[in-house]
């Protein structure tokens, strides 16, 4: 029985590790069978290490109560939508963030706001822009949505509008009170930009998604600029098919690439994984130096990543994951940008192909020797027509097969540790390789081992297994 179990596991491992390497949990995670998972920023921009020491406490402060906030809620049962309007309210209402009252100023020295939120079950949206009495943008972008036919409301008629709707509204002068540790100015520190907005993206336990994103604007804007945080589709975007996304960056890049949608519309129509999608959007779309994005997928993955020199942001999920950061390490991205593995390949090379999947058979092995099975199983052609054989039983179609490994392998001592080696790689047709190798499995003072043969077909994502046997010889 052991050893049945124990080939199902390895024969997994080698086909799904391909997504992510596991060294940076903090950028990447999934979370258990049902779950809730959330992740906020207080903007991208400028670098952490430069700012003193007032400014860096009150931005994690700021960020660790916040997420407080959101993590009570949806911990206790709460919609994901209600989780993501109080996190931005409660950054809306601290002057350490560009939004609200902390919002930065036009080239007049005024302050005009901006915001969006979007629910991931119906794609039900709302939006202001160029506000000035609000105080806090993302409750009236909320009252957009629910009561209203519209999606986005600007300048005065969005104030009042929020007025009619009896939300608290403030003197414009409000939103010049002093910043912690920056003058009251239009700017944050000249030479150190920080662009900033506040997001917030969060999967409920009933399977939710959703999205906001609220700021302040570009310091020193023209009167009447508006940038991508209530542009759903730019800054903001969740559907419960794929993902929750909210940005913060230089807001006219955001919407010339239609960000926050385009990484959904790579996992729906590509077959991405939301690592991979993000990483291609901030390396290959945007610039670096434009900003950064957090990301919650419909199965609890959290992505963050920046390619500016700092972002503030942070992650909690129902698995314990409780963290807060000023800078990710290598921008959130995975160490040598191995989730690129997972794009189309140029060119149909021998060594190229066999390159890029011996590199998914190692992170197969880093992710289950993780304990993920969640993301081990990204690696299997998600389709009804995959086929995994072992011991005699097949099991058919991707659900399936990541239900059967859910059930047996509830933790990570459960799994134990897995290695590959002796692969050898035959070419069946330009999009196609039979691999063939040998595992090994540890776990509980057990050593055991076998074959796999494990069949890679190149999908419009990259290469996926599409089926494998593995077979099981007596330990040595």
């Amino acid at each position: 029985m052991i050893r049945t179990i124990s080939v199902v596991m390895v024969v997994l491992m080698v086909s799904t590790c391909i997504e992510s390497p596991t060294t940076n949990p903090a950028h990447a995670q999934t979370a258990g069978p049902t779950r809730w998972a959330i992740a906020i920023h207080g903007g991208a921009g400028g670098d952490p290490s430069k700012w003193n020491d007032e400014k860096r406490s009150a931005r994690r402060e700021g960020l660790e109560a916040a997420l407080t906030i959101g993590r009570d809620l949806l911990a206790g049962g709460g919609s994901a939508l209600d989780a993501v309007e109080a996190v931005i309210r409660s950054m809306e209402d601290n002057a350490s963030f560009n939004a609200g009252r902390g919002a930065v100023l036009t080239k007049e020295g005024n302050a005009e706001l901006d915001a969006s939120i979007m629910d991931g079950r119906t794609r039900a949206c709302g939006a202001i822009a160029g506000v000035t009495t609000i105080k806090n943008p993302i409750s009236t972008a909320r009252l957009v949505m629910t009561e209203t036919k519209h999606v986005l409301l600007a300048g005065p008629g969005a104030d009042a509008f929020a007025a009619s709707q009896n939300v608290p509204l403030v003197d414009p002068k409000y939103f010049l009170s002093r910043r912690p540790g920056r003058s009251n100015s239009s700017t944050d520190t000249g030479q150190d930009p920080h662009f900033g907005t506040v997001g917030c993206v969060a999967l409920d336990s009933a399977g939710n998604l959703a999205a906001g994103t609220s700021t302040g604007g570009t310091a020193k804007k023209l009167p009447g600029r508006v940038g991508d945080s209530p542009i759903v589709g730019a800054g903001t975007f969740a559907d419960n098919a794929s993902c929750a996304v909210s940005g913060t960056g230089v807001g006219e890049e955001y919407i010339r690439n239609a960000v926050a949608y385009d990484i959904s519309a790579q996992m729906l129509y590509a077959g991405l994984s939301l690592e991979s999608a993000v990483t291609e959007v901030m390396t290959e779309r945007l610039k670096p130096g434009i900003g950064g994005l957090i990301c919650v997928s419909h199965d609890g993955q959290i992505v963050m990543q920046h390619n500016t020199p700092g972002m503030s942001c942070g992650a909690a999920d129902s698995g314990g994951r409780f963290e807060t950061q000023l800078v990710l390490d290598n921008g959130g991205r995975p160490e040598s940008n191995d989730a690129a593995d997972d794009l189309p390949v140029a060119g149909h090379t021998d060594d190229a192909d066999e390159t890029a999947i011996r590199r998914l058979i190692d992170r197969q092995a880093d992710a289950w020797n993780a304990g993920d099975i969640d993301r081990f199983m990204d690696a299997y052609w998600k389709n009804e027509r995959l086929t995994f054989v072992s011991g005699g039983n097949v099991t058919r179609g991707w659900d399936s097969t990541r239900d059967r490994y859910r059930q047996r392998y509830p933790d990570q001592e459960a799994m134990g540790s897995v290695a590959f080696s002796d692969l050898e790689f035959l070419r069946l047709d330009d999009d196609a390789f039979q691999v063939l190798g040998v595992w090994t499995l540890k776990r509980d003072d057990e050593d055991l081992g076998g074959r796999f043969t494990l069949v890679f077909r190149r999908q419009p994502e990259g290469w996926r297994i599409v089926h494998d046997h593995t077979s099981v010889q007596n330990p040595q």
